[in-house]
């Protein structure tokens, strides 16, 4: 069985591979190659990227939801294509995709990864860059390359794996290439945040944005600057960049008013 999904690569490219629907104060990305699975082959891959550069500089847009089109978030790479790269163009493509993952780690906004059906190999790579997931009671995820393709997975998912859920675990997970449900995902491994009913999916996504969303701008990037800056360094280093990101989020115009009118919605709660 062929677990990774195949787009042929005389198939023509359509046009919109990736939408953006903007919904102040969040917007959302949807991957919209659902006739192949939402495979991320490199089309899917740039378009990505440009929606999230774009998205990211949008001072308007406090928060980013990812989803997908159909059934499955994403089953991966299309293999057609990758049997066709010679090795240059191979290289170009993983860099292409770790550009990517990082570029949706760093942006300024949090990425809630809204997840549906399967979730394999590069779509779990891009998930796992997301700041929050959710998942959807159908959601299965795995990495079944080092199995089916003889690859080391990658686009940084190695390492992100090993971050979030400990060496040991993401050995079990990367080596065994085993599928999980969206139970074991959420109660065993901790991958997930929360998994709901497949027709509450985007509407829990939405609900999340919508808290976030009661933050400005400005302190949400400087905590996610914060946390995300202080994973590789020793902690006296992590407190110093906590600190930075406080003052940061300390020095804006209104600082006053924001403080009073938390007092008053204290009182009045």
């Amino acid at each position: 069985m062929n677990l990774f999904s195949k787009q042929s690569a005389s198939d023509s490219v359509p046009s919109g591979l990736v939408t953006i629907s903007k919904s102040k104060p969040y917007c959302t990305i949807r991957i919209n190659n659902a006739a192949h699975s939402n495979v991320l082959n490199k089309d899917v891959i740039y378009q990505l990227t440009d929606a999230f550069e774009d998205v990211s500089s949008d001072d308007d847009t406090r928060c980013i939801i990812l989803s997908a089109e159909g059934v499955h978030f994403s089953a991966g790479p299309s293999l057609d294509e990758m049997r066709m790269m010679s090795k240059m163009d191979a290289v170009r493509w993983y860099r292409a995709g770790t550009t990517l993952c990082n570029l949706i780690e760093n942006t300024r906004q949090p990425v809630i990864c809204a997840i549906q059906g399967n979730c394999l190999s590069y779509g779990l790579a891009v998930a796992l860059a997301c700041d929050i997931r959710i998942a959807a009671e159908n959601a299965r995820l795995a990495f079944p390359d080092i199995r089916h393709i003889q690859l080391v997975p990658g686009w940084g998912a190695t390492q992100r794996l090993v971050h979030m859920i400990g060496s040991q675990d993401a050995k079990y997970l990367l080596i065994t290439g085993e599928f999980i449900n969206a139970d074991a995902a959420l109660n065993k491994f901790s991958i997930v945040h929360d998994v709901v009913s497949n027709d509450r999916l985007y509407p829990e996504a939405t609900r999340i944005a919508d808290i976030i969303c009661t933050a400005d701008l400005e302190p949400l990037s400087q905590l996610k600057h914060a946390i995300n800056s202080g994973v590789d360094v020793e902690f006296g280093t992590a407190i110093k960049i906590e600190e930075h990101s406080w003052i940061s989020s300390w020095d804006v115009p209104n600082r006053t008013d924001i403080i009073q009118d938390a007092i008053h919605n204290l009182n009045a709660s």
